[in-house]
């Protein structure tokens, strides 16, 4: 079974996510993927808040990113992890460097075995499709060369931070090209979570 936690803020909505997990957080270990973020300026405090909130929460992290590594070179960092936490940054940068490693096979290859997932922002975005819809709340130059739109683990665009005022600008001026036809969207604010269990879904309210 795959189970995925799509978020728009991780550290908002953690506290209700643990509560659908089998297990206490202390019984998990959990690959904490920080490649979004290297192309963000800044000090990354987004990265920092939800690493200590993983902690708080009991979690045993691993950290890691997965820029430059081989397919089995990630294998082998994910042989002892229960749970996948991909953080949040550039879309466009982390989904070349998902589909360069290899990184998508491994998600797509564990999707059909038990995946647990959690992705905050860009993590969330990034397992979904058309992402090419979040072109004016992340920067494509980021990632030229990228020809993929999204790994598909499910079938919708998520777009993250709906109702934000950071984000509202960004949002509005790229309102065209999100709305068009037969585009599955969710948009998440950020007390709000997507909750996948195979091929069931529903958003939870925080």
């Amino acid at each position: 079974m795959k189970t995925l936690f799509l978020t728009a803020s991780a550290i908002n909505v953690l506290d209700d996510v643990v509560k659908h997990l089998p297990k206490n957080p202390k019984d998990y270990n959990i690959a904490f993927v920080t490649t979004a973020s290297e192309v963000e300026e800044g000090d990354h405090w987004w990265i920092n808040n939800d690493r200590n909130k993983l902690i708080e929460l009991g979690f045993n992290l691993a950290e890691f990113s997965i820029t430059g590594l081989t397919k089995s070179e990630i294998e082998k960092k994910l042989k002892n992890i229960d749970i996948i936490f991909v953080c949040g940054g550039n879309v466009f940068y982390l989904l070349d460097q998902v589909i360069k490693t290899g990184f998508n096979q491994i998600l797509l290859e564990k999707s059909q075995q038990d995946l647990i997932y959690i992705g905050s922002s860009a993590g969330s975005m990034v397992v979904g499709k058309k992402v090419e819809l979040a072109s004016t709340l992340d920067d494509r130059a980021k990632a030229p060369d990228l020809k993929s739109d999204g790994v598909g683990l499910v079938d919708l665009a998520i777009m993250p931070h709906w109702g934000s005022p950071k984000f509202k600008e960004e949002y509005f001026s790229g309102f065209d090209s999100i709305y068009e036809a037969n585009a599955k969207i969710i948009l998440l604010d950020d007390s709000q979570y997507l909750f996948v269990q195979d091929e069931d879904y529903k958003i939870i309210q925080i």
